[in-house]
């Protein structure tokens, strides 16, 4: 691919020079040309003391390339700004920062001064430091015209003010953004390949390292890892385990999967934590940072949550790419055997995903336990339909299912739902579910939703996996990759995994499956989180009036079942049933739809 020097020299020679007085200036007279572009060259005090502000970016690739570093850039402008004798009002930089992007903060700051007119001369060391989209180049161009601020591009050098410039502008607009185009391409490319050789892609990730301990340049290397400074413990090419924050990782993963703290909770621990290193020193716990933007600090619970919702801390690469319009998908499409080790197991891994699902709404409070409310999006307000969201006061001891939204979205006079205590609704709830006779073709289904947040879709997708997983192992071995040795314990840990996800084959997926014939036993041995799946697998909602529940709709090929418990439980009981079992809940209020559409 051909550099920046390259490209535009052939532009120039491509497009040609239309006369002798538009010709590009050389190094002797690029002060001349840049008193052209500044103004007419007759008024000297138009010329000095004029206001100039630098920009500078690189991308986290270019700062790799010797001569395009954040420094060189701003030594490059401060000079010229010097040698021209106008005042420096700024240099905004956006390091490690896309040139696709047209919010990057560093440009957007740049614009503001603009507006407030400021700056009369902006100061760039190359064109597609702006950027390299064509549409935010020339919307740039257009507010710099509008305002009469000046543009100097030090490798270019062209009077971006002539028609001449202007166009030349327009290519190297048009280059850039094919050149960012083909980059994206290629690094696509190269991340999918990785992904499904199983290797990180070289970003720092918490947990992990490059193992070049001789020459280590981890954020948490010098003064925090006790192996510093030491042999290598790898090429540099696989991620191996960092001897410190591994173990940050296991207990961000063992506490959460217990379902007793929530991200923020997390984080307060892990913050207070001290590790003890081989040497007796004592370290705290802390975050990677970002290289050329932050430094490592404390744990936050936006930290925290992009840990715990990982899949490479169990073993896994995962490949999300983008979709069809160019925009990058947030979830992943592909998922593949890492070479990496795995800090936690891919037991504790699920759990903690199932936890993190289930969590409707926890109270922000750190003294109150968090915890999955067994409704949780199932109840709603029979007259709006709107969801009714779980919430706890008192440390924990009270809880509610409260009609949120509508309070948001509607004045005072028009509430109509008040908050319903969650034991009572819950306790008639699971009266009523407990009292299904469950066919025994059905059981399989029922234990695999005990188990897996979708049932026997996610069992059979968690097999896929394995399968994969087995079958890439096998390439690995065909190609010399993996020793026999090591392709065995491979194929031993899928096994275990196979086994695992099959909830009867394990203890407490028997415990469960005798639990079937004795329903009200099963729902005590449960926990809110495997309460949650259930319900959310018998039912379509459950719809409350007042203090009360009025309708209750099951999904339908429980129609049947329920409506049979329900005449079960009238029987045992003696007494009408204050709700109704339906096949779909009764029209809201239209009054109500209508001034929440307003809202």
């Amino acid at each position: 691919m051909m550099n920046q020097t390259q490209t535009t020299d052939e532009i120039l020679a491509l497009v040609g020079q239309p006369d002798a007085e538009a010709a590009l200036p050389n190094e002797n007279t690029v002060s001349e040309t840049m008193r052209a572009i500044l103004g007419d060259g007759t008024q000297e005090r138009n010329r000095r003391g004029l206001r100039a502000a630098g920009h500078t970016r690189v991308s986290s690739i270019m700062q790799l390339i010797d001569g395009d570093s954040l420094e060189d850039q701003e030594t490059r402008i401060r000079e010229f700004i010097a040698g021209e004798g106008w005042v420096e009002v700024a240099i905004l930089s956006d390091p490690a920062q896309s040139g696709r992007s047209g919010k990057r903060p560093g440009l957007r700051r740049l614009e503001k001064m603009i507006r407030r007119r400021q700056i009369d001369v902006v100061v760039i060391d190359r064109i597609d430091r702006i950027s390299r989209n064509l549409f935010t180049l020339m919307r740039f161009i257009k507010l710099l015209n509008y305002y009469g601020v000046k543009l100097v591009s030090l490798r270019e050098r062209i009077d971006f003010s002539t028609i001449w410039g202007r166009l030349v502008l327009y290519i190297l607009g048009a280059l850039a953004e094919f050149y960012s185009e083909a980059l994206s391409q290629e690094i696509r490319l190269k991340r999918y390949h990785d992904a499904r050789s199983g290797r990180l892609a070289g970003t720092f990730r918490l947990g992990y390292c490059k193992g070049n301990c001789s020459k280590c340049d981890d954020p948490n290397g010098k003064g925090y890892c006790p192996l510093y400074g030491g042999p290598d413990r790898t090429n540099g090419k696989i991620r191996v385990a960092h001897p410190v924050e591994r173990e940050a990782v296991h207990l961000i993963f063992e506490w959460y999967a217990s379902g007793d703290y929530s991200y923020d909770d997390i984080a307060h621990r892990l913050n207070a934590e001290i590790f003890v290193l081989p040497d007796g020193d004592e370290v705290r716990f802390r975050t990677k940072g970002v290289p050329g933007r932050f430094p490592p600090g404390p744990f936050t619970k936006d930290a925290v949550r992009d840990i715990v919702q990982n899949p490479i801390y169990a073993g896994y690469v995962t490949y999300a790419g983008s979709d069809n319009d160019g925009n990058k998908r947030r979830k992943p499409v592909e998922i593949f055997e890492g070479q990496h080790p795995s800090l936690v197991d891919y037991d504790i891994w699920r759990r903690a995903q199932r936890v993190r699902r289930n969590r409707y709404h926890r109270s922000h409070s750190r003294d109150s336990k968090a915890r999955a409310y067994p409704l949780s999006r199932l109840v709603f307000c029979a007259d709006a339909h709107m969801p009714m969201r779980g919430i706890s006061s008192g440390g924990g001891r009270y809880r509610y299912y409260v009609d949120k939204l509508c309070r948001q979205k509607l004045s005072k006079e028009h509430y109509h739902q008040p908050n319903v205590l969650a034991t009572e609704i819950e306790e008639q709830v699971q009266a009523l579910v407990t009292r299904m006779r469950i066919p025994a073709t059905w059981r399989e289904r029922i234990l695999a939703y005990l188990y897996h947040d979708e049932g026997m879709a996610e069992v059979a997708y968690e097999r896929e996996i394995v399968r994969q997983r087995l079958q890439r192992a096998a390439e690995l071995y065909d190609k010399g990759h993996y020793t026999r040795e090591k392709l065995a314990r491979v194929e031993a840990e899928c096994r275990r995994q196979a086994r695992a996800i099959e909830p009867d084959a394990t203890p407490a997926g028997q415990d469960a499956l005798a639990l079937l014939d004795n329903l009200p036993a099963l729902w005590e041995a449960l926990t809110d989180e495997e309460q949650n799946n259930l319900y959310r697998v018998l039912l379509n909602g459950v719809y409350v009036r007042g203090k009360e529940i009025a309708e209750i709709e099951p999904q339908r090929p429980f129609q049947a079942l329920l409506e049979e418990a329900a005449r079960r439980l009238v029987g045992e009981t003696g007494a009408p049933l204050p709700y109704d079992v339906v096949d779909a809940p009764s029209a809201p209020d239209p009054e109500l739809v209508a001034l929440l559409e307003m809202a």
